[in-house]
């Protein structure tokens, strides 16, 4: 996702300095011209904005809380946007201690698979001071095609288990949809026709039904990724006394799926769970065509990019 984010800024002309934990994931970025720093506190230095996207609450941790950490080396006056998703709990601490340091700070989460990263078709959902938002809003949207503004920081990372929690329960309705259509003995070309017009279509379905009855279980949103949101969204919810019994249907599956050694392929491998009980494959028995993306641009301004 993160490397989506920087070409498309490289693209729009902005002044780029990359940090990854695996240093390799840089290279491609210095042969463009980015500066590669060795380390977030390195990174964030010289720079108007930082934004950052990591895979789960103990990477910001380590990123931004640890020696040489993000915090280690960011100054009064600049600003801070985290973009993973994360406990809005953990948004929370992290504008505290920004502030602490006179440094502005937005949870920015996206919704979006790797491909919508790297065509600037993120869907970005954003909270903290108005005004900060309103100043980077312009960065925002080189990277995705709509950017929303959720208020107090800690409601976009809200915002983003909130609409975690309704794909989840997408992919196991289609997962399980599907298991059955095929249990039916129904054509699954028909049933893709039928889902891609019905009152119950999503872009969402439409896709991972297509990929799931050509077997392409290559990586958009990974398995285990999806499980460990399942967790956010369950800590989240429990914590606001708020019922997900469905929810803990699909954490069940999903996690029979990653045991099952799925974890690494499309979060659609959640039906090889049902499979694998149901003791029938998905599959299509004539090729299933995909559906075309399209790209959007805005004028570039400087920034720095963790």
């Amino acid at each position: 996702m993160g490397s989506g984010m920087a070409s498309n800024l490289l693209k729009a002309g902005y002044e780029l300095t990359v940090w990854n934990r695996s240093v390799e994931k840089c290279e491609a970025f210095a042969r463009k011209g980015a500066r590669v720093a060795d380390t977030p506190a390195d990174a964030v230095r010289d720079v108007d904005l930082v934004m950052y996207s990591l895979s789960n609450d103990q990477a910001v941790e380590e990123v931004v809380f640890s020696a040489k950490g993000i915090l280690d080396g960011i100054e009064e006056g600049q600003i801070a946007i985290d973009m993973s998703t994360v406990l809005p709990a953990t948004s929370s601490r992290e504008e505290e201690a920004y502030a602490k340091r006179g440094v502005d700070f937005l949870d920015a989460p996206v919704f979006g698979s790797k491909q919508e990263s790297a065509d600037a078709k993120l869907w970005i959902l954003a909270a903290g001071n108005k005004a900060i938002f309103e100043k980077v809003k312009p960065v925002l949207e080189h990277l995705g095609q709509t950017v929303h503004y959720f208020g107090r920081n800690g409601n976009a990372a809200a915002m983003k288990l909130v609409g975690n929690l309704i794909v989840a329960l997408e992919m196991e309705a289609l997962a399980e949809g599907l298991v059955l259509a095929q249990k039916a003995g129904l054509d699954l070309a028909t049933v893709m026709e039928v889902v891609k017009v019905a009152d119950f279509r999503s872009p969402l379905l439409v896709s991972n039904g297509q990929n799931i009855l050509k077997r392409d279980f290559s990586t958009s949103f990974a398995l285990g990724l999806m499980l460990k949101d399942a967790g956010l969204i369950e800590k989240f919810a429990e914590s606001l006394e708020s019922p997900i019994p469905a929810l803990r249907v699909a954490e069940k599956n999903l996690a029979s799926a990653v045991a099952l050694g799925f974890g690494k392929e499309n979060a659609s491998a959640l039906i090889k769970a049902l499979e694998k009980e149901a003791g029938v494959e998905v599959k299509a028995r004539v090729a299933i065509k995909a559906i075309p993306t399209a790209v959007t641009r805005k004028r570039p301004t400087r920034v720095g990019r963790l």
